[in-house]
């Protein structure tokens, strides 16, 4: 069989305003063939259809169990004729990109850039086509994605009351059983209102390991100071049972606050008990921290 052919040799306009362009065109017989890996019949049986319809015209369909069938009679084999085909033909594939595809650094000329640009305008001057362009799904997803905003189904929220405040607020499904506050200033309000009668003897804790550890107090480097607050965060938890750290430093500075916050506060503390000695040390290891 010697048959002449041409591959995607033109591309039609369909009556419904689509573009296809089939594979191949048998030039004997003008019939045209369709190579299909996996046909889509949703998307594709339909555009095939119509064409068939608005050019009078018979398109043949072949996947790839089709080719198969065909060539198993001969003596070639398929994976081979494929490789043959791909090496010869511009033919874009999943083993056929980068460098290895034939169409990689090609740019398109100035004239084409103006028909390209023109049929834009012209679908753009179609207030359908600007319209449906306009709230496309996809297009709507990909400004979200570009502002970093999900465009997935959004789980949905289970509305709490928070135990504190007494106002709603959400949260997802697998974490009701973990939010009892809507924010953490309301957990450590809730947290503090607990240990309101606790609350001298906390400090007096904080302040006496401060005076203990006067030195160390002056002299550590803040990114040892969870070491050296460690004793003391176990013993309140060993006597009053409170694990939190924002809920000890608002019963000892008055409000959360982050552990080198807390550092000057017992830095504070301990220079106005010992006079400016505490102040001088300070001021000897190079803290530019202001006390007080």
């Amino acid at each position: 069989m010697n048959i002449d052919w041409t591959y995607e040799h033109k591309t039609y306009v369909l009556s419904n305003g689509v573009r296809y362009k089939p594979d191949f065109l048998l030039l004997e017989n003008e019939e045209f063939v369709e190579i299909k890996g996996i046909f889509n019949f949703e998307n594709d049986l339909p555009k095939i259809q119509q064409f068939e319809s608005d050019y009078n015209v018979k398109v043949t369909i072949l996947q790839e169990k089709d080719l198969r069938k065909l060539i198993k009679p001969t003596p070639f084999v398929f994976e081979h004729l494929k490789q043959e085909w791909k090496s010869r033909t511009k033919v874009r594939g999943m083993d056929s990109f980068g460098k290895r595809n034939p169409m990689f650094g090609v740019t398109q000329s100035e004239s084409t850039k103006a028909k390209i640009r023109a049929k834009a305008k012209a679908r753009f001057a179609n207030p359908v086509f600007k319209e449906k362009f306009l709230n496309s799904p996809k297009r709507k997803a990909y400004h979200l994605s570009r502002q970093g905003r999900k465009t997935g189904p959004l789980v949905p929220r289970i509305i709490l009351s928070c135990e504190m405040c007494h106002k709603n607020f959400e949260v997802l499904p697998h974490k009701v059983s973990q939010r009892k506050f809507c924010s953490k200033h309301c957990s450590v309000e809730a947290q503090h209102g607990k240990t309101t009668l606790t609350d001298p003897g906390i400090q007096a804790l904080a302040h006496s390991f401060a005076l203990e550890n006067s030195e160390k107090i002056f002299s550590v480097k803040l990114n040892k100071l969870k070491q050296l607050f460690q004793p003391l965060w176990d013993s309140i938890a060993k006597e009053y049972k409170i694990l939190d750290i924002r809920t000890i430093s608002k019963i000892v500075v008055g409000k959360p606050c982050s552990r080198k916050d807390f550092l000057y506060y017992l830095r504070s503390y301990v220079q106005n008990v010992r006079g400016t000695t505490a102040n001088q040390e300070a001021v000897e290891l190079g803290d530019k921290k202001p006390l007080g």
